[in-house]
């Protein structure tokens, strides 16, 4: 079994967030580093907390959402391995999060002192300059998504959630792919802006029209090319 050291090392050969750094700055860094585990709906940290640490996932999935003052909870966003989470808050004025995370199932992190982070970019423009354009790059996935929640019907961010998110079906499956929700189905249905019962609605209708076959969690795409059309038909002006 690999050590956590081990584990620091092959994220900063392989990430590109690290990547930017230099040998120097990568040693800095993780020093400060420590290995956080979490169970499944374990806190990372809550809305409003200091903020005094960033997150890389290693493993498992976490979970972004706001709670409304009524106790809704909104999804904002579901973040796997591969992906840091609170990095842009460093940047902010007031160092506290924005959201409140979670793991949504047995998870483990990297967390990173901001501080050490800060000072390294204080002192080298150049690194600044490419954790910037990472962050660039994540922001602009971040604009479209926000972008598509809010011209899309339901129907058709249902349909494109589940033909960005397929994977091929196994042989003996007579389907072209497969999904296998990563949530529950109320969690996807707040992560897409959709009610629960319009989700399930949504579901039924491709169901009924022979394009998914749902088993639990796994959701068979039955045919793909007519997916796409179901999009583009609900996406029509007249559809709005």
């Amino acid at each position: 079994m690999a050590s956590s050291k081990d584990v620091v090392h092959k994220v900063f050969r392989e990430a590109p967030l690290f990547r930017a750094l230099t040998p120097e700055q990568a040693t800095r860094v993780q020093r400060g580093a420590r290995l956080v585990h979490l169970e499944e709906n374990e806190p990372l940290f809550s809305a409003l907390d200091p903020a005094e640490r960033f997150f890389f996932v290693l493993k498992g999935k976490i979970k972004l959402y706001h709670l409304a003052s009524n106790g809704t909870e909104k999804v904002l966003e579901i973040v796997g391995p591969g992906e840091h989470i609170a990095l842009a808050v460093m940047f902010m004025e007031h160092q506290s999060y924005p959201v409140s995370a979670s793991g949504l199932s047995e998870s483990e992190l990297l967390a990173f002192e901001n501080r050490i982070f800060l000072t390294i970019l204080r002192e080298s423009p150049e690194t600044c300059f490419r954790m910037m354009a990472d962050m660039s790059r994540r922001l602009r996935g971040q604009m479209s998504e926000i972008r598509n929640l809010s011209l899309q019907s339901a129907p058709v961010r249902m349909a494109r959630y589940l033909l960005a998110n397929k994977t091929s079906a196994p042989p003996s499956t007579p389907c072209g792919a497969v999904v296998r929700l990563d949530a529950s189905k109320q969690i996807i249905a707040s992560r897409l802006s959709i009610q629960p019962e319009t989700f399930s609605r949504i579901l039924a209708k491709l169901s009924s029209q022979k394009l998914i076959e749902v088993k639990g969690r796994v959701i068979h795409l039955l045919d793909v090319n007519a997916l796409h059309a179901f999009a583009e038909e609900e996406q029509k002006p007249d559809r709005a």
